[in-house]
């Protein structure tokens, strides 16, 4: 074997050992995580040449370059903090539960209102509220677990504030907005098949008149905020999720006040001034959004300066004009808006790092794998294999290998940065546009796969109170994920050329 065909088999090891890690072993993500780094760095070392001083620095220099990822993981944590224990959450809980008289209703109100608003900010703060919401509004616990997995899928891609596209930008130089449409055309379907599955799983019988009509309201809903959002005021893209919420609360409160509701279900009045202030933070977070997304944009942008190391090209970091500060002044904003106060900012912002100590080296493990595979010119060997196939058999490569990536690591982040690189060699090779490679691959390895990852399947399941079932989870999400494959695998074939 020569010696590019060495290097090339070496570049796809670390895929085969993480999905051994999960799918065999079914090792939590840390230990696994750090398993493949070190891997990396024998293969980098051994096949590639890498002396051992460059892979501490390129491991460290990939984790500087998505700095805003763990800035948004880290803040977020603190924002699920600070609106549970201000007492917004339990208020926002039971202000859904009330406008909406049907069990699939209230489901849809749950997930589709608390997963935007929350998910917005934190992706995965919503899920220990939606599951356990569901199971307290008397769903099963599993399929509480796997319904919300499906339904969230959809919305993955979006969540904390963009920080998908955010990275795919910075590794690609490439701009958010741009990146941002091609997702939010790839993302239309996909509402569909998340919204039929949620019903599907949940029993919720669709040839019944309100559970049929609240799944199309909550679709257009869904819809209208990616159309308007990622198509027509793409400058406003961080905003999605938090529209889709606001669009879904209004038009199913409406449709629920036009409702028949039995004797037996009696829906308690709304204390409207309680509700109004368990949003206001969630209001008011996206009113900071939208000032430094237009009017104080240019002066933030002041504030950027470069950090360059080792020779690498500089990069610009600002941390104002960033989605991990929005979110901790969406924080901050849930003590001004505080409806309870059982604990102190600081308490919840100690806590809070605490607990993402996990994710925080779980990211940087992962970030420290992809910038040696990218210095090493491993990303470029494995673009020049799957484009000598041509556009249309790279395209469903890239949907396929995208799909398993995002679903081998614990995170999304570094499949997604890892990916979105890629794409530059790749798009160069095949003389095609750089920004609809960046954007398949950014939208594939975020939410397609996220229900099938294992240490998301047990972390679920464990919400829900369910044991050894996550082989079942696995199999039921299967299909309806693979429809979701299926479709980013014929939209590949229309748009790679």
């Amino acid at each position: 074997m020569d010696q590019q065909s060495v290097q090339t088999v070496s570049a796809l090891l670390p895929f085969v050992v993480l999905l051994i890690g999960f799918l065999v072993f079914k090792m939590n993500a840390l230990k696994l995580s750090l398993y493949v780094w070190i891997f990396e760095i024998i293969l980098v070392v051994f096949v590639f040449d890498m002396p051992i001083i460059k892979t501490l620095e390129a491991s460290i220099w990939g984790n500087i370059t998505i700095w805003n990822g763990f800035l948004v993981l880290w803040t977020g944590q603190i924002f699920g903090q600070c609106f549970r224990t201000t007492g917004a959450l339990k208020v926002l809980l039971n202000t859904l539960e009330r406008i909406l008289p049907n069990k699939s209703g209230k489901a849809v109100a749950l997930c589709s209102v608390v997963g935007g608003y929350l998910g917005a900010f934190n992706g995965f703060a919503t899920y220990p509220v939606t599951i356990t919401g569901l199971v307290r509004q008397g769903v099963d616990g599993f399929k509480a677990a796997v319904g919300y997995l499906v339904y969230f899928s959809w919305s993955v891609s979006f969540v904390s504030l963009f920080i998908a596209a955010t990275i795919a930008s910075t590794v690609t130089k490439l701009p958010v907005t741009e990146i941002v449409g091609i997702m939010g055309i790839l993302t239309l379907p996909m509402i569909a098949v998340s919204v039929v599955g949620f019903f599907k799983i949940l029993n919720f019988d669709l040839t019944d008149k309100h559970n049929r009509n609240i799944a199309i309201l909550n679709f257009i809903a869904n819809a209208v905020a990616v159309i308007l959002f990622t198509q027509i005021f793409p400058d406003l893209y961080i905003v999605t999720l938090i529209a889709a919420s606001t669009f879904n609360f209004l038009i199913l409160w409406m449709y629920g006040k036009n409702m028949k509701t039995d004797d037996s279900e009696i829906r308690e009045p709304l204390d409207t001034k309680l509700a109004v202030k368990a949003f206001l933070p969630l209001f008011a977070g996206s009113i900071v959004v939208v000032l430094f997304s237009y009017p104080l944009k240019n002066i933030i942008s002041k504030v950027a300066f470069k950090c360059s190391l080792w020779g690498y090209s500089p990069i610009s970091i600002n941390l104002i004009n960033t989605p991990g500060t929005y979110i901790l002044i969406t924080a901050i904003l849930c003590y001004v808006f505080a409806i309870n106060k059982t604990s102190t900012f600081f308490k919840d912002f100690c806590d809070a790092s605490n607990r993402s100590k996990s994710s925080l080296i779980t990211l940087f493990l992962g970030g420290a794998m992809v910038n040696l595979m990218v210095d090493t010119g491993q990303i470029t060997l494995l673009a020049q294999h799957m484009t000598s196939w041509g556009a249309t058999v790279y395209g469903l490569l890239l949907s396929g290998l995208g799909f398993l990536a995002g679903m081998s690591f614990g995170q999304g982040i570094p499949a997604c940065a890892m990916f979105a690189k890629m794409q530059m060699a790749s798009a160069q090779m095949l003389q095609s546009p750089a920004i609809i490679l960046v954007g398949f691959s950014t939208m594939v390895t975020m939410g397609p796969a996220n229900p099938l990852k294992p240490s998301l399947l047990q972390f679920t399941s464990s919400l829900a109170n369910i044991k050894d079932r996550d082989g079942d989870m696995f199999n039921i999400a299967f299909k309806w994920q693979m429809i979701q494959l299926l479709i980013v695998c014929i939209f590949a074939m229309i748009f790679i050329k």
